[in-house]
């Protein structure tokens, strides 16, 4: 099951203990894995915030320093996928809020009901969104749709996954965890020791190396070099075949 990393930004701390109690209640009822970020400012929520890191966020407009709206400007240019929900105590700025194409927009005081709609909405899209790994980092976890993960390599202590918009993210989890979670999916092809692809990704093969649309290339094990070709080779005959029965 999937982690849905809910972020809740809002400097009414009452507020925010209220919201985070309330989603906590309706997630264990549907048994739901979630996992809730609280922010109490703005700026407390930025010097964290990573493209991919969240699915959800709730976003109180009226807040000291940077209010919820300009925090979205500032957040959808770097995350145009991130789920926006206004929850705040008017309906004034529900026009200004349009550009940017917020989920939901909710007036304090709302009920449980309210957030029960925004979050079975929220799950029925991101479940039938692209699978997502959840990426454990040195201070939080990114989930990372599967089509976004170009190549994993094992480095010293950590793992670097190197993503499509050419992005490195440092992981501290183990390469056979990672290599665990991602084998099921056809695309991935562990090629060398501690060094995996994604096969939608490979550029070209030189013979002894997939070279990658982004990142390092990536050598093939000198022993098992045939059959990773072969291997290789049969995905993109079936990718083909897929994309010509469509």
């Amino acid at each position: 099951m999937n982690t849905i990393h809910i972020a809740l930004v809002d400097d009414d701390r009452p507020d925010l203990e209220w919201l985070k109690e309330e989603i906590s209640i309706l997630s264990e009822e549907k048994n739901a894995s979630v996992r809730l970020h609280p922010y109490l400012s703005a700026e407390e929520f930025l010097r964290v915030f990573r493209p991919g890191m969240f699915q959800l966020v709730f976003l109180d407009i009226y807040m000291k320093g940077m209010t919820g709206i300009e925090l979205a400007r500032a957040i959808r240019a770097e995350d145009p996928a991130l789920l926006l929900v206004f929850i705040t105590s008017s309906r004034e700025h529900a026009f200004d809020t349009f550009p940017l194409h917020p989920f939901d927009y909710l007036v304090k005081p709302c009920g449980r009901e309210d957030i029960a709609r925004v979050l079975k909405e929220a799950g029925r899209i991101l479940h039938l969104s692209e699978p997502v790994v959840d990426i454990r980092c040195a201070y939080n976890s990114l989930s990372v749709p599967l089509s976004k993960i170009v190549s994993v390599l094992s480095s010293g202590h950590s793992l670097e996954v190197h993503t499509t918009d050419r992005q490195v993210i440092r992981s501290i989890m183990t390469f056979s965890e990672l290599q665990k979670m991602l084998m099921d999916d056809p695309r991935f092809l562990t090629c060398n020791r501690g060094i995996l692809v994604n096969m939608d990704h490979v550029l070209s093969l030189n013979g002894d190396a997939f070279l990658m649309k982004a990142g390092p290339s990536c050598a093939l094990r000198v022993r098992d070099r045939a059959q990773l070709i072969a291997r290789f080779t049969q995905y993109q005959i079936s990718r083909m075949k897929r994309g010509m029965s469509r």
